[in-house]
């Protein structure tokens, strides 16, 4: 397996495989292609990274991420790995928690920590971040008044 950069001319199969990640986590989320789309363009033109994953030259899935400065520790690095997907049709097959150790080892490389955020009704995403080594830190709460 082996990363590639995003770059432009990747956002429309960002932003199908993006789509995909909010269906299959139950976001709530309304956006289309085309606001996904223009939203990865922003990511990419402001302080994201964004790399596919690959097995050989079939896409596997992609990464989101942004490198920040720990708020109590300033001499420590931290990654906030905002998206994190793998093609329905390579699950189940190593693939995630492969990508997980690939990010870790050729991108992540003196991040102090890793940090993520996954829906608490997202069971089986909750399941593989716990497989892959994370844990509860603290939890988000939320009303909807509407």
């Amino acid at each position: 397996m082996q990363l590639r950069a995003a770059n432009e001319d990747d956002l429309p199969e960002l932003a199908v495989m993006n789509k995909q990640l909010i269906e299959d986590e139950g976001s709530s989320n309304p956006m289309g292609l085309e606001d996904l789309q223009r939203r990865m363009r922003d990511f990419l033109n402001d302080s994201w990274q964004a790399d596919l994953i690959l097995n050989g030259s079939d896409l596997v899935g992609y990464a989101l991420y942004q490198f920040r400065e720990d708020p109590f520790r300033p001499n420590l690095r931290h990654v906030y790995l905002r998206q994190y997907f793998i093609k329905r049709e390579h699950r189940l097959k190593g693939y995630g928690l492969a990508g997980i150790e690939l990010l870790k080892e050729k991108r992540f490389k003196g991040a102090e920590s890793i940090g993520i955020d996954v829906l608490d009704s997202n069971l089986r995403g909750r399941r593989f971040w716990a497989k892959a080594g994370f844990e509860p830190y603290s939890i988000h709460m939320r009303m909807e008044t509407t």
